[in-house]
């Protein structure tokens, strides 16, 4: 009995030891599931209050200085009819970009970065966590339920 609990110990150590180190893949708990999951969409709206000057999220709510977000969660970038886009920012929707959960945590973190030539004048979220609490928020006010879909990377 005592070589059973000595042997769960040592197995205990070694997964602990290994584990996200990619030797033993089974083994690995992230922090998140996915890079953009597990927000708080009460600190997302915070945050939005940085976006609020350019862009609403109300459903049917006009563009403003940035087009409106109201269901950007699965929209081909740069597809809006009644924006006037970046050539880049059509570009990249041409290259088949479709916000989703991945694509804008990383566009977040440096807009100019993800998309040179766009307009977007922020530059960007450096805060993972402040990332993550946006897209909550977003598809908290895009009424998704379930997950957030990741998007797609352009090609």
């Amino acid at each position: 009995m005592k070589s059973l609990l000595k042997m769960t110990a040592l197995l205990c150590f070694i997964s602990a030891l290994f584990s996200g180190s990619g030797l033993m893949p089974g083994l690995t708990t992230p922090a998140h599931a996915d890079e953009w999951s597990d927000g708080d969409a009460v600190k997302g709206e915070k945050i939005f209050k940085k976006c609020a000057a350019c862009h609403t999220v109300t459903e049917g709510g006009p563009n403003m200085i940035g087009p409106h977000l109201s269901g950007v969660l699965g929209r081909k970038a740069g597809t809006i009819s009644d924006y006037q886009y970046s050539s880049a920012m059509r570009a990249k929707g041409a290259a088949g970009l479709v916000w989703g959960g991945q694509t804008l945590f990383d566009y977040l973190k440096s807009p100019r970065a993800y998309v040179p030539g766009t307009m977007m004048s922020f530059a960007g979220l450096a805060k993972d966590d402040d990332r993550r609490n946006l897209i909550a928020y977003l598809a908290q006010a895009n009424k998704i339920t379930g997950a957030v879909p990741a998007g797609e990377p352009a090609k």
